[in-house]
């Protein structure tokens, strides 16, 4: 009968075991003893390890032996694993060749030899996979072990491969987080895949940043997580793996939609997602507008002709639930006030009540006129339509012409 691999070579031999859990469209998980498929012979005085590369499912990851605990990730789409001895007990490698490359032909188990290298020493090795041949194409995963053979032993390593983040998305953004309405958070969904469009479960080799640029980070939105990332602006969370979590928390400000955006190493597509509030309607008190003859609402400055109208005014009061109020307390302003200069000026006063009061003043030496300004939050996402109201300013005289005469 023939013997296993490890009792033929007691003292070259080295198993590495590479049990990770497969992805979207990963492979096998019982498949039968691993078959050598490369040909590096064992060299007397040297161990040559040998790598075990496991693409199993999740599922029934947890009930293979080689499984380790935790999630990890190998793409089915491998083609070729490039092993390299970058260390012996510290040092640069002194033995030839430093670097194995292997072409597989998933699904596996598949075993390869990596470079040999002096026995009883620290050794440091990198495992890199490829979704071409002859380790060319894209960097699919990659990892790293060191440890010490023991001569006369098969020596069982479990080493966990990283995938190489390519593209990102993000979804499950809310819709429905309101104006006005503090504390509203929910976790985002970021989808992280190699280059072979596979979602990389567990590690990732390379970060992926997701950043919140809104300044307003006590009332509008910033991001907490797992990891929240430092030297940003704002706020960021850094996504070490697909278990880490990305939260959105929003403070209920009026503000117009904000774009969480991702970034990392050479991504392919760092993929964004919009974040709109939904926004409150302005809406005037109507405590101090008056009924214009003309029709309509507003501020009516009136005099008669026989002395100078400077100094008669007027307010009214709009606000803005999540605007105006507190603790939000952004002030809302006015366009269109430009029709109006020859009879009035038209300002914005300090929020009182959570209302921005609007005050027009009759200027000297009036015209008869009205205009009519809109008042805004300058939001660009303010679906509601902008009240307005008039400005009017009219003259009135009485001559001797006008009186009844006696026949």
């Amino acid at each position: 009968m023939r013997k296993p691999m490890s009792a033929m070579r007691p003292i070259q031999s080295l198993a590495i075991i590479i049990a990770l859990a497969g992805c979207s469209g990963g492979g096998t998980s019982t498949a039968p003893a691993p078959n050598p498929i490369n040909t590096v012979a064992p060299q007397s005085t040297l161990v040559t390890p040998t790598f075990t590369l496991n693409f199993t499912s999740p599922s029934s990851s947890a009930k293979t032996p080689q499984s380790i605990r935790r999630p990890n990730f190998v793409s089915s789409a491998t083609l070729s694993v490039t092993i390299t001895l970058i260390s012996v007990g510290g040092n640069p490698p002194a033995v030839t060749p430093t670097s194995v490359t292997t072409n597989l032909s998933p699904p596996c188990p598949c075993s390869v030899n990596g470079p040999p290298s002096p026995p009883a020493q620290s050794d440091a090795y990198t495992v890199t996979t490829y979704d071409a041949t002859n380790g060319t194409g894209n960097v699919l995963d990659t990892g790293s072990v060191t440890f010490t053979p023991t001569v006369a032993t098969n020596n069982a390593v479990n080493i966990t491969l990283m995938g190489v983040p390519y593209t990102v998305a993000i979804t499950n953004v809310p819709a429905s987080f309101s104006a006005n309405t503090g504390s509203q958070t929910q976790n985002l969904t970021v989808t992280v895949k190699d280059h072979s469009a596979q979602t990389i479960t567990g590690t990732y080799a390379n970060s992926v940043r997701i950043t919140d640029p809104d300044a307003e980070t006590t009332n509008g939105t910033h991001l907490t997580g797992t990891h929240n990332g430092s030297s940003c602006t704002n706020s960021c969370v850094d996504m070490t793996a697909s278990t880490d979590v990305v939260t959105l928390n929003y403070g209920g400000l009026a503000e117009n939609a904000v774009t969480i955006a991702s970034s990392g190493t050479n991504l392919g597509t760092a993929g964004t997602a919009v974040f709109t509030p939904l926004l409150n309607a302005i809406t005037g008190d109507g405590a101090n507008s008056t009924t214009l003859s003309g029709g309509g609402t507003g501020i009516d400055l009136f005099t008669n002709n026989s002395g100078s109208a400077s100094g008669y005014s007027g307010t009214v009061k709009y606000g803005e639930l999540g605007f105006t109020n507190s603790p939000y307390n952004k002030a809302l302003s006015l366009t269109g006030t430009g029709a109006c200069t020859n009879w009035a000026t038209v300002t914005a006063g300090a929020n009182a009540s959570n209302e921005t009061p609007f005050t027009a003043t009759a200027v000297a030496s009036p015209v008869a006129g009205i205009c009519t300004v809109t008042v805004t939050d300058a939001l660009t996402d303010q679906t509601s339509t902008l009240p307005t109201f008039k400005v009017t300013y009219t003259t009135s005289s009485v001559n001797n012409n006008s009186k009844n005469r006696k026949p």
